[in-house]
């Protein structure tokens, strides 16, 4: 049995470097306004992992899928993947809350917050409507976008995984390992109550296995 693993390179060049003190300087001078001119407190410990879950989702996130290039493959093996990773991002997002069933007893209308959810959360697009309701937060997206990518890159170096055989990426840990960081970061759902009210132990939780998700599948030690 023969395996596929990425070996750690970290090395990184000035115009990266350059682009990383950018992005970090960029989310430090947002988290100051929204500390000043929002609405979260940062004044204990829940306050200050409000601030700190979101951009390590988005960072490991843009790190990930900036740092992975897709190996040159036929166009049909392509697609077959990119189903893979579409279906994969969609169950995230379904378990995650981004997607959910509507109430047939609303009226649908499209909720907006800026400024009010620290940032990460914030810009948040809501729509809420009799069939289907989408709440776009920006750390999720980011965070199951880069697994799903993650997803879709493994699945063309993995000649084992096809649509043919969807239980073989399910037999993969880390894509198995994926899906639990939805479960646990939406223990106490998305919206802006629930950061008023997190549980860092919660969020803390989904966040070492998001991280030990990416690595897995970044490095896919998984064998074929």
């Amino acid at each position: 049995m023969s395996t596929i693993t990425r070996r750690p390179d970290f090395s990184v060049d000035r115009e990266t470097m350059v682009y990383a003190a950018l992005v970090l300087n960029t989310e430090l001078l947002l988290v100051t306004l929204h500390v000043f001119f929002g609405g979260t407190s940062a004044t204990s410990w829940q306050g200050v992992f409000q601030y700190v879950y979101p951009l390590v989702w988005i960072n490991v996130a843009l790190l990930a899928v900036l740092t992975t290039t897709p190996p040159p493959v036929p166009t049909k093996q392509r697609r077959r993947a990119l189903v893979v990773g579409v279906l994969y991002f969609l169950v995230l997002a379904a378990i995650g809350g981004i997607v959910r069933p509507g109430s047939p007893e609303i009226q649908s209308y499209v909720q907006f917050n800026l400024l009010y959810l620290p940032p990460g959360w914030n810009p948040m697009v809501a729509y809420f409507g009799n069939v289907v309701s989408v709440t776009l937060i920006p750390y999720k997206l980011a965070g199951y976008g880069a697994l799903s990518y993650l997803v879709y890159v493994m699945v063309l170096d993995t000649a084992g995984i096809s649509l043919g055989s969807l239980t073989g990426l399910f037999s993969c840990v880390s894509c198995v390992l994926g899906i639990l960081v939805p479960t646990l970061s939406s223990v106490l759902g998305g919206t802006a109550a629930a950061v008023g009210q997190l549980i860092p132990q919660s969020y803390g939780a989904a966040t070492v296995v998001y991280l030990v998700s990416i690595a897995l599948l970044y490095w896919r030690p998984i064998g074929r």
